[in-house]
């Protein structure tokens, strides 16, 4: 049973749903030497003590014309004049960044107050959450490949879990790209008792880098939902409008206008 950092000092009058990082199992290559806990099934879950106060999506892409200029073909050549400005858009996966908060503080004193064997939970500070952390970003117990001659030092291949990142509703498959720790406040043995922590989640959205089958269905799932939840907020009626003004070819822009505007808005002068 893992411990709890839940804080019992402010009552809320609902419960909060509360983020989490869950860790997926790399499976096992048939016939590979097992190395560290590769192959290890079991899941991690990082529950989030306090939720983040802001979370940060972004994509970024680069727009590139890429064509064969020693033979182009008719075909490249009509591709290429039918996009957009000649170009196309070379868009990378999502960047989810976020700061979580750990504090042992609450868990020291209480500790305190009870006596017996619990201060001793209470000395490890946030250790134990950071170190689920650095799993997650560095891979669980990486060690390093045999170096082939003695004048060599032996290198660390890094590969960071798989996980997903759970905010409510939403479960995004993906990778921790980079973690920022800055410990805060220390207990008489120099162990952190506050934590504040950047993360960077690289999310998994093409299914050639993944490693786990789960990747790939949490990635399928994630696209449903948001198809799911666009239809509750496109407007049908207007699409239809304008549609139909791209069909006449001529008075799009006051079509578009005109399907738009919300219902009972009188247009400009001069427009029904």
């Amino acid at each position: 049973m893992p411990r709890s950092l839940e804080p019992t000092l402010v009552a809320l009058p609902a419960r909060i749903a509360r983020g989490a990082l869950i860790s997926l199992p790399v499976p096992q290559a048939p016939g590979a030497k097992k190395k560290g806990n590769a192959g290890n099934e079991l899941y991690e879950v990082l529950r989030f003590q306090y939720n983040p106060e802001t979370v940060t999506r972004s994509r970024t892409g680069q727009w590139e014309h890429r064509l064969d200029k020693k033979n182009p073909s008719a075909a490249q050549i009509t591709q290429e004049q039918a996009r957009a400005r000649g170009g196309s858009l070379k868009s990378k996966s999502e960047i989810i960044s976020f700061k979580l908060v750990f504090d042992a503080t609450e868990l020291m004193l209480t500790a305190q107050d009870s006596g017996g064997d619990q201060p001793f939970e209470g000395h490890k500070g946030v250790l134990p959450e950071l170190a689920v952390l650095e799993r997650f970003a560095l891979g669980p117990d990486q060690l390093p490949d045999q170096s082939k001659k003695d004048n060599e030092f032996p290198l660390v291949s890094l590969t960071p879990t798989e996980a997903v990142l759970v905010l409510g509703p939403r479960s995004f498959p993906g990778v921790i790209t980079q973690i920022n720790i800055v410990e805060q406040r220390f207990n008489t043995r120099l162990v952190p008792v506050r934590a504040e922590v950047d993360v960077r989640f690289r999310v998994l959205e093409a299914t050639s880098t993944s490693v786990t089958k789960n990747t790939s269905k949490l990635f399928e799932e994630l696209l449903a939902q948001r198809a799911s939840l666009a239809s509750l907020a496109s407007d049908a009626e207007a699409a239809k409008g304008i549609q139909s003004a791209f069909g006449a070819g001529s008075g799009i822009s006051a079509a578009i206008s005109a399907a738009i505007r919300p219902s009972g808005t009188p247009g400009p002068a001069g427009t029904k």
